[in-house]
């Protein structure tokens, strides 16, 4: 199985397939897709979307930090217009190398290597420099950080790893490193405010990686956190397995990601370090302000994680009831940042993954008459008078999903 989340000039492309194969398959096409509408994206006049840059670290390698394949790491920047003291840093999703033989198949893709990364990319939703669309940032610096490690930016193994003759650097953590330095040193002593988020894969760095963050910060200057999409369980799947356990505990000892992850989370868990690597076992232990973004129904985790293979209502009786099953799993392991008297929620009950990338949902979807833009922005800004935590009844309940 794999999941990808693409960049490409025309904003967040999805592939999902069970088969490896045809995922890479199609992630060439989308390369071939990215060089023919790039000259469109950069030509043609966009309202929604805010036009980002590429800025490769060329030098980062000499200290170590580079994809998959060995080149350079990099980020995708857009200066702001009447904020650019402030900050929002966006770390890229796309899945992870789930072992040896898939990191080799990545590190000739863009998601294990900068080679094929296009020189502009655009996004809209929470990245859109439309203040029509986007009032409360569309005038902050936005940076989307490539991925290109397999592992959420925490692995770090010293040594070049040969495996059947393909030659693989586990760095993403230092990969982290070199670009918090650069954006800091691009900023220099002129930051207001840090917003950290992610999505999919890059969610699940988000929580990772708050607290890390924060410490590059100088403590003066706010950082908050809003993760979306990255709240993946440990849970069941329709055959009573835990398989996805396996597959997240092999990526954290494969790339060595102990020391990069929330250090409190390790020391409660010595005996399981791995759970450090899953957004619901590290949560209690992030200090940083963050949002939690995410669907009750996400449907990455119901195809990956639960292994469901219809899409509802299309489902037998027995398949909705693990689908219903899951959404209140799903509930039950967030119940942490429910409670939590500081950190935001929104949960909806939408079938979807990814939330914040585009108008729609970040500024359509509702729960209870707020959108999630307007609710991470109340939190972000402690307006008591509109909610910071908003959890959607269940499905299918909210007609703005559809």
């Amino acid at each position: 199985m794999c999941y990808y989340s693409s960049i490409n000039p025309i904003g967040k492309a999805l592939v999902y397939s069970e088969n490896p194969e045809r995922c890479h398959s199609l992630l060439w096409k989308m390369k071939i897709i990215t060089v023919l509408v790039i000259s469109f994206v950069i030509f043609s006049p966009r309202t929604d979307a805010a036009i980002m840059k590429k800025v490769l670290l060329t030098d980062a390698t000499s200290k170590g930090a580079v994809c998959l394949d060995g080149s350079p790491p990099g980020y995708y920047i857009h200066t702001g217009t009447s904020s650019p003291n402030k900050w929002i840093l966006h770390l890229e999703g796309g899945g992870w190398c789930y072992d040896e033989d898939d990191c080799v198949k990545r590190s000739k893709g863009i998601f294990g290597s900068s080679k094929d990364w296009p020189p502009f990319i655009t996004f809209s939703g929470l990245l859109s420099d439309d203040c029509t669309i986007n009032p409360e940032f569309c005038g902050w610096s936005m940076v989307f950080i490539g991925y290109c490690d397999g592992a959420s930016f925490a692995g770090y193994v010293e040594n070049p790893v040969n495996w059947k003759g393909t030659t693989l650097y586990f760095r993403g953590a230092k990969i982290l490193e070199v670009v918090m330095d650069a954006i800091l040193a691009a900023g220099g002593d002129k930051i207001e405010h840090v917003i950290l988020t992610g999505c999919s894969a890059g969610g699940l760095a988000t929580y990772l990686h708050a607290d890390y963050v924060r410490s590059k910060v100088p403590i003066h200057i706010p950082v908050h956190a809003i993760a979306d999409a990255g709240f993946f369980l440990d849970a069941p799947n329709v055959d009573g397995k835990m398989h996805i356990r396996g597959l997240y505990q092999y990526v954290f000892n494969m790339q060595k990601c102990k020391d990069a992850v929330n250090q409190d989370c390790i020391a409660a868990n010595p005996t399981e370090e791995w759970k450090c690597f899953m957004a619901q076992y590290t949560y209690p232990y992030i200090k940083t302000p963050i949002f939690l973004l995410n669907a009750r129904y996400d449907t990455w985790q119901l195809a990956h994680i639960l292994q469901l293979t219809c899409h509802a209502p299309n489902c037998s009786d027995d398949q909705m009831k693990e689908f219903e099953n899951y959404g209140n799993e799903f509930l039950n392991a967030a119940a942490p940042a429910i409670s939590s008297i500081s950190n935001g929620v929104y949960i909806d009950s939408c079938q979807i993954h990814c939330q914040s990338l585009t108008i729609t949902p970040w500024s359509k979807f509702m729960v209870g008459g707020q959108t999630m833009r307007d609710t991470f922005y109340a939190w972000l800004t402690n307006n008591s008078t509109v909610k910071s935590k908003v959890v959607d009844c269940a499905y299918p309940c909210n007609p703005t999903c559809y």
